[in-house]
């Protein structure tokens, strides 16, 4: 019925004319087609079309999650101060009932999580800006008990899992309802069972220096050796994730290109904090003399991205390059000029990436697992608690 007929034979369809305008502009039908084939976009046009209109889609989700994440922003910070809660917990309530698994008000995972990740870079930039040299220097005597917590963390876990799983298992299930499909491949697979005490090692600045602040600890030695110790671990990052493709056997195939990883985040990242030192403080004086605060904001957001971009093309964190940079402008007379331009884009960008963890969370699962989660979280806070104790004496 939407076929109409023309001289000689000819057919148009109208429909799918209107149809590719609509897919795009540049789409137009010809007038005339034969009588065995209509003229139709071709597969690239469409294809073309399709990503234009999935990119616009994609842009759109991301400003609505924008929108969410700045309008929680105003609700969860004063709303915990008034119940006298930690805002971290407001965050990740707020995250989990709008993610996904919830209400599904977050769509744009990924690109969240991205604009998340810049709040912890922009809390170790000011971490680093805060260090003066006597602070820095009471850091290093602390960085033995980091690295022997890393170290022996990482290898009580994965004996345990190995060795000492098998045993204590059937008696646990016993009195726990655990769960087979999850616990046992963990404990008879050598490359999951040191995945996840590699996991288990590590601890989340963004989570630990906030209640530091809040409670006034920074000053103090345990707060001084909590900074040190999550620094350390920030460092481990990138031998870490070198390490784990090695062990599960898709890592650098010979000594010479493992050497130039090696070269890369040790030489490289060196070479780079060498002329950072030089030159970050005379571009900071040269913005400074153009008086113009909307250009020091620029700067001060470069250099904290930066330096993070350059860990990171290098092998290491975003965040260790981060902090290096915020340590190298620690004794300049703009640091706290540049501590005050970036607080608020820290305290924003945090509460996204607190959200986007929650969002992250499945309370379906969390139920459905809550004997193997607790058992596992119990296991690794014991493990955890009781190195660091053990060496804090030594």
């Amino acid at each position: 019925g939407n076929l109409r007929p023309l001289r000689r034979g000819q057919m148009v369809a109208p429909s799918l004319a209107a149809t590719t305008r609509l897919l795009r502009p540049s789409l137009v039908a010809r007038q005339r087609c034969s009588v065995r084939a209509f003229e139709v976009p071709s597969a690239a046009l469409l294809a073309d079309a399709a990503a234009e209109t999935s990119a616009v889609i994609s842009l759109d989700a991301l400003g609505n999650d924008i929108f969410f994440f700045l309008l929680a922003s105003v609700v969860v910070v004063p709303l915990s101060r008034v119940l006298n809660v930690t805002p971290v917990l407001g965050f990740l309530a707020v995250g989990c009932a709008a993610g996904p698994f919830g209400l599904g008000i977050l769509s744009d995972s990924e690109a969240n999580v991205q604009l998340g990740d810049l709040g912890i870079v922009f809390l170790l930039f000011i971490e680093g800006l805060q260090l003066s040299p006597d602070r820095l220097l009471k850091l290093g005597n602390f960085f033995k008990l980091g690295l022997a917590q890393f170290i022996l963390t990482i290898a009580a876990i994965t004996a345990a899992n190995l060795y000492l799983g098998p045993q204590v298992l059937p008696a646990a299930e016993r009195f726990i309802l655990l769960d087979d499909e999850l616990v046992r491949p963990i404990l008879s697979t050598p490359v999951l069972a040191f995945c996840l005490a590699g996991a288990g090692a590590l601890s989340s600045s963004a989570f630990v220096l906030p209640e530091l602040k809040q409670r006034g600890w920074e000053e103090r030695a345990d707060g001084t050796a909590a900074l040190a110790v999550l620094l350390l671990q920030d460092i481990a990052v990138a031998p870490l994730l070198v390490l784990l493709p090695l062990v599960a056997g898709s890592g650098p195939q010979s000594s010479a290109e493992l050497g130039v990883l090696v070269a890369k985040a040790t030489f490289g990242f060196g070479g780079v904090l060498v002329a950072g030192s030089v030159l970050l403080r005379q571009i900071f004086s040269v913005v400074a003399a153009a008086r113009s605060s909307e250009t020091f904001v620029a700067a001060t957001l470069l250099v904290a991205i930066g330096m993070g971009v350059a860990a990171d093309a290098l092998g290491l964190s975003t965040t260790t390059g981060a902090f290096a940079a915020g340590v190298l402008l620690a004794g300049s007379q703009y640091r706290q000029q540049i501590e005050a331009d970036i607080k608020p884009f820290e305290g924003i960008l945090l509460g996204i990436f607190f959200m986007t963890a929650g969002a992250n969370l499945d309370p379906a699962l969390c139920v459905a697992e809550w004997p193997t989660l607790l058992s596992g979280i119990l296991a690794f806070l014991g493990a955890k608690l009781g190195l660091l104790f053990g060496l804090g004496a030594f």
